[in-house]
């Protein structure tokens, strides 16, 4: 139909439009009618998402009519690797200069500040970081969240598995910390390109493609800027395919490696995710032996990372303390069931939609729709195990916190790259001008969502960097009125202690205020400091930390944080 009418991208811009707008309404009416738009997820999508989605959907009408327009399409040459290889380097370079100018330089999230702790004691050759004695009845105000169970009363430790620490940690060897995000998506891209090559040798257009969806994704630019794991995810992934497809006895090892590694990058059941689709493959295929060797690493996989590692902290570091383990299999699937009472795929999925080029998700529904079922139920097919992850990740739409766009499909935007490419290939019929059109739009949005991404961290960089800057020896962050600001208890170079120590006030105890204000000097920040700093405002209380500001004012104890001038 799409080539006979040759209407067909005028037809997907105006669908994919309408589609959009009605996402958009469905997302505001069940978030904030029903779920009163509390989480930050909620906000960020009224802030951010929802007038980029908005603009993107009316660019998108706008530009239908123009878009089954344009010449034939000339299908001799195509892209130097040298090109390629340009445009990588230069999407990797690009991260790391704006995590300056976005991110300002500093974690917002508690989760990134942990990966870059652990990072740090790793690069100092420590399996964790003791806790001096004298500071141990602290431990939890110091660092009140995300740590080890294990030896908790004694070390911290990241409650994350260690690969993707273990990766950051190699770069500040290096000297160059920053730069691990762009290093492990710039091998992301390489690999995917090997996989594009294999799977369109005689498409150029199709190369392109995948190269615009990938490129063109803020989502995957600004993930590569935080310290998450979902950067390496997309590396793994793509690493992982690039072998498999490249089918040498050698490659499959390889490539059980890169499993391995992938499960223990932060939570083992990501890559089960990923790969078990691609188990299903094989054995549509009746490779009996490469289903085998691959179950079995997953398998090894799980034993590692679920049960030996636990076992081997138990071992160096102690029996658990302070809350319960949660890393064994039981104890993670349990967690998995009860997270998916914040199963929310109207607000997740608008913002992948968001933070990805538009075209993306609609040229892979069209892969789905025009795929050789029967071709692919033999097995002869990748498209079969690329269509059934992104559709099983998708489906999977719980909280993700912070994210730009849905990071826990960050790992799959090399996936829907290439969907969107089969899709090409079966309905664009004269000129790539729809393609261009949809960067066009996605350059408009990206960077409206980085201005608007800018303006949100500005305010808790400001706050951390009056916090360090204090002259007291210990600062007390009291966070009720602001949005994830005991995200601002952490120390100076990801170190829980030195000038100051900064201490969440909900995690010390009445005697413990009381020895703090008879051998320190101490200083207060509230919200009376971070929210005219930027921190987001979120109208929330505390009984208990109210006592303790009452006990701090009837001794005297604290002064305010004066935050020193710019």
């Amino acid at each position: 139909m799409w080539r006979r009418q040759g209407r067909g991208p005028g037809m997907m811009f105006a669908a994919t439009a309408l589609v959009i707008l009605l996402w958009v309404g469905a997302a505001w009416t069940v978030q904030f009618g029903f779920h009163k738009g509390a989480s930050i997820g909620g906000l960020l999508f009224r802030t951010q998402d929802m007038p980029a989605l908005i603009f993107g959907a009316t660019m998108l009408l706008l530009c239908a009519p123009f878009a089954s327009n344009g010449s034939l399409l000339d299908r001799r040459g195509g892209l130097h690797p040298a090109q390629v290889t340009g445009m990588f380097v230069l999407f990797a370079l690009v991260a790391w200069l704006l995590y300056r100018l976005v991110f300002h330089s500093h974690p917002l999230s508690r989760d990134e500040e942990v990966a870059e702790f652990a990072a740090a004691y790793f690069r100092e050759g420590l399996l964790a970081r003791p806790i001096p004695p004298e500071w141990a009845p602290y431990r939890r105000a110091i660092m009140p969240e995300f740590f080890s169970p294990f030896g908790a009363d004694h070390f911290w430790a990241s409650a994350y598995l260690p690969v993707n620490s273990a990766i950051r940690a190699v770069f500040r060897w290096l000297g160059a910390a920053s730069l691990a995000g762009p290093a492990l998506v710039l091998t992301g891209l390489v690999a995917l390109w090997r996989v594009a090559l294999r799977l369109f040798p005689n498409e150029k257009d199709a190369l392109l493609v995948v190269l615009v969806m990938t490129l063109g994704s803020a989502q995957l630019l600004f993930t590569t800027m935080t310290a998450y794991a979902m950067t390496a995810h997309f590396a793994c992934n793509m690493v992982w395919l690039a072998l498999v497809l490249r089918d040498r006895w050698w490659s499959h090892a390889l490539a059980g490696v890169v499993a391995i590694l992938a499960a223990g990058l932060h939570q083992w059941h990501f890559p089960l995710i990923f790969l078990a689709p691609f188990l299903l493959w094989f054995g549509l295929q009746r490779r009996w032996r490469l289903l085998a060797f691959h179950t079995a690493i997953l398998a090894l996989a799980v034993v590692i990372w679920g049960n030996l590692w636990p076992q081997f902290l138990l071992d160096q570091l102690g029996p658990p303390a302070d809350i319960m383990p949660a890393a064994g299999v039981g104890d993670k699937m349990g967690s998995l069931v009860n997270r998916l009472s914040k199963w929310h795929p109207h607000l997740h999925l608008a913002r992948f939609v968001a933070w990805n080029n538009l075209l993306l998700v609609p040229l892979s529904v069209v892969a789905i729709f025009t795929m050789n079922w029967r071709d692919a139920l033999r097995g002869k097919t990748v498209e079969l195990p690329l269509v059934l992850g992104c559709l099983g990740a998708s489906a999977l739409a719980i909280d993700q916190g912070y994210g730009w766009g849905y990071r826990y499909l960050n790992g799959y935007i090399g996936c829907f790259a290439l969907l969107a490419a089969y899709g090409w290939t079966r309905m664009r019929h004269r000129s790539l001008r729809p393609i261009w059109i949809s960067v066009v739009i996605a350059v408009a949005m990206g960077s409206f969502l980085a201005s608007r991404m800018a303006t949100y961290s500005n305010g808790y960089a400001r706050a951390r960097e009056a916090i360090l800057a204090s002259k007291a020896d210990i600062v007390i962050v009291d966070p009720r009125g602001g949005r994830y600001a005991a995200d601002l208890v952490w120390g100076r170079d990801h170190m829980p202690l030195g000038k100051p120590v900064v201490m969440y006030l909900g995690a010390i105890s009445s005697s413990a205020l009381d020895r703090l204000c008879d051998r320190y000097s101490v200083a207060i920040m509230d919200r009376r400091v971070f929210l005219p700093l930027g921190v987001n405002a979120m109208n929330w209380g505390n009984a208990y930390m109210a006592r303790l500001r009452a006990q701090m004012a009837r001794r005297k104890c604290g002064a305010l944080l004066t935050v020193p001038p710019r």
